[in-house]
């Protein structure tokens, strides 16, 4: 079989075939070093997993490829300001008649643990990488690859930036709204009624009804992720294999806590998806009361820095499965919410914010899958 020299996707004007090299000729390795002794500066001082602090003093101070030593192997860096590194990470200095730019990308599509020398933590060393097969192209064509992937690089940095802005947009709008700072008005531009204080289970009431479970039916439960990430279901289980569980139907469209890391906001809503699925008793269930409270503005709140303040005043105790949230704790909780209208204002408001955040989200992952698609097909 004819062994291709060249890639399947290429800019026209060239034709050469590219030539066979090892990762030696193309760079040479150097080590990082000790960092306890250099204060606090401008200078990025990275190990395998990224940055680690900034310091005073720099190794190198031309453009690098960043390969991870010990720890973090497959995840080449890039950077071309100065810069110091610890010992779990090689830089390199690039031989002349090579792109920096064209040398990271080419990085990007080695497998790096088919190279890794250890059983235990991931390491590489360098004549590992220094054997490492490689077809380049002439400078003038690395050159033109090595713009073009400059600039969708651009394009996910930029919609990353987005992304990170949105969030902290709707971080600081979170905190003006509950705190009253930002209120809204009625569709006559009038000022909704004044907010009111009460007690938690004046908002919101307990619903909760028992499984009588069967040891030959199977059943599924639901989970809740930390941080607002939502519900998950998890995979089938007789009844058999539940024992002397206590469970409950789960209630679509309702508020529902892990009372175990309610302080690390496992907070979340039901829905219709969730219809048949069952929950343990450390899942207690709330539904809004008729003309009190809006389920997706109660969600809003809880994750809120005020919703998480409370959580945890409500969850007493030591870090960890010692957090317990009280559900007689919750009940009591004082909170001061707006009236209905205004409620599901203040949640079709952060809907629309979330909806903007899922779909930068969604293009940043396209993107990155597109030059992943590049990179598999403009590499030998």
């Amino acid at each position: 079989m004819r062994q291709v020299l060249t890639p399947s996707l290429r800019f026209e004007e060239f034709q050469d075939n590219w030539e066979l090299k090892n990762l030696k000729d193309i760079f040479e390795l150097k080590y990082g070093k000790d960092h306890k002794h250099l204060n606090q500066g401008i200078y990025p001082m990275l190990g395998s997993g990224g940055i680690m602090r900034y310091v005073d003093s720099y190794l190198y101070n031309q453009p690098s490829v960043l390969i991870g030593r010990k720890g973090t192997i497959d995840k080449p860096l890039f950077i071309t300001t100065p810069f110091w590194t610890v010992d779990t990470l090689f830089y390199t200095v690039i031989k002349q008649g090579q792109e920096p730019y064209f040398v990271y990308s080419l990085a990007q599509t080695i497998n790096w643990y088919k190279y890794n020398e250890a059983t235990g933590v991931p390491s590489l060393n360098t004549s590992g990488i220094y054997s490492v097969p490689v077809y380049v192209p002439l400078i003038k064509e690395q050159k033109k690859i090595a713009s073009f992937l400059t600039s969708v690089d651009r394009k996910i940095s930029q919609l990353t930036e987005k992304y990170r802005l949105l969030k902290e947009y709707k971080k600081g709008v979170m905190q003006q709204i509950f705190s009253q700072q930002l209120r809204f008005k009625d569709e006559d531009g009038k000022a909704f009624p004044e907010w009111e204080q009460d007690r938690l289970d004046s908002f919101i009431e307990r619903v909760n009804n028992p499984v009588d479970v069967e040891k030959a039916k199977e059943y599924r439960e639901i989970g809740i992720r930390c941080h607002g990430k939502g519900l998950f279901h998890k995979d089938k289980k007789s009844g058999e294999e539940l024992g002397n569980k206590r469970v409950f139907w789960v209630h679509p469209n309702a508020l529902i806590i892990n009372i175990v890391f309610a302080w690390e906001r496992a907070v979340a809503v039901t829905s219709e998806h969730e219809n048949g699925f069952i929950a343990s008793h450390r899942f207690p269930m709330f539904i809004p009361k008729e003309g009190k409270s809006d389920l997706d503005y109660l969600l809003y709140f809880f994750l809120s820095p005020k919703g998480e303040y409370l959580l945890n005043l409500a969850s007493p105790g030591g870090a960890g499965r010692n957090k317990t949230l009280g559900q007689a704790e919750f009940s009591k909780l004082k909170v001061t919410l707006p009236s209905l209208k205004e409620q599901q204002k203040v949640a079709q408001f952060f809907q629309s914010i979330d909806k903007k955040i899922d779909e930068v989200a969604q293009q940043v992952e396209l993107t990155k899958q597109f030059k992943k698609g590049l990179l598999q097909q403009m590499f030998v």
